[in-house]
Order: C-alpha cells, then structure tokens, then sequence
C-alpha cells in the first residue's frame, strides 16, 4: 500500500465517523491523484513503444 492509498483509508474513516465533514471529492482526492498519474505513466509508456515501432519500420525502408 501506498501513501495514497493509506491516506484515503484514513479520510474515508474519518468521514464515516463524522470527525470531517469534508465532501467526497475531497476524501478521494488522495485516490484519484494517484490513478490520474499512473494513467498518465501509462499513456507515455504507450507512446514510447508507438514512437519505437515507427522508427524501426522507417529503418527497414
């Protein structure tokens, strides 16, 4: 488990106890963060591998 993952599970007991009132975007703020740079990680990943496989057909001309 990560930082964010932990921090969520803390927010999220924290909001079910009612210690916060902060609203649910908030709480999973921690989560979605995460998940948006792991995308982004992803999308580049993708893009290499893409950007890979045009140069090496260009080579084989």
């Amino acid at each position: 488990m990560g930082v964010a993952e932990v921090l969520t599970i803390v927010f999220i007991v924290l909001k079910l106890t009612e210690v916060i009132t902060w609203s649910w975007w908030i709480v999973l703020l921690p989560s979605l963060i995460s998940f948006s740079i792991y995308v982004l990680l992803l999308l580049g990943k993708v893009a290499i591998v893409i950007a890979t496989i045009v140069t090496v057909k260009k080579r084989k001309k």
